[in-house]
């Protein structure tokens, strides 16, 4: 008889025991910064030495700390409703950056190596800053 009653009430146990699940998540939100700049096409200059055409831009949010840790990305557009990220070939010419503390160069050359005229219509850039935490 008293297996008999063993059984229901195991059942009974189980069906009536409740665990809670609780999880805790800290969000971090760190803030990543975008600038715009337009390049018009008289801004442009060439390079001899590279046989590029670049363009100097100021970006004085690039500093020290964000060259060291941070995450730099360069977006051109036409239009400023289509964006491409750098390097890309856009009209057959290759588009690459370098940056260094408040400077970001953006060059361009034709797809198989030569030199290329510089563009001669404006072009919007989007500079990105992904800020991260660095790893010690």
């Amino acid at each position: 008889m008293k297996s008999l009653l063993l059984l229901p009430m195991l059942m009974l146990g189980i069906l009536f025991t409740s665990c809670t699940k609780e999880n805790i998540t800290q969000e971090v939100v760190i803030p990543n910064k975008t600038i715009q700049y337009v390049i018009d096409k008289d801004q442009w200059q060439f390079d001899s030495r590279s046989q590029t055409q670049y363009v100097d831009i100021p970006v004085p949010e690039i500093d020290d700390y964000a060259n060291q840790n941070s995450g730099i990305l360069v977006y051109i557009s036409e239009d400023q409703e289509t964006w491409e990220a750098i390097p890309d070939v856009l009209n057959g010419s290759t588009f690459i950056y370098r940056y260094t503390n408040g400077r970001l160069f953006i060059e361009v050359q034709n797809a198989d190596g030569t030199v290329t005229p510089a563009p001669d219509y404006t072009i919007y850039a989007k500079v990105v800053i992904v800020e991260s935490d660095p790893i010690e």
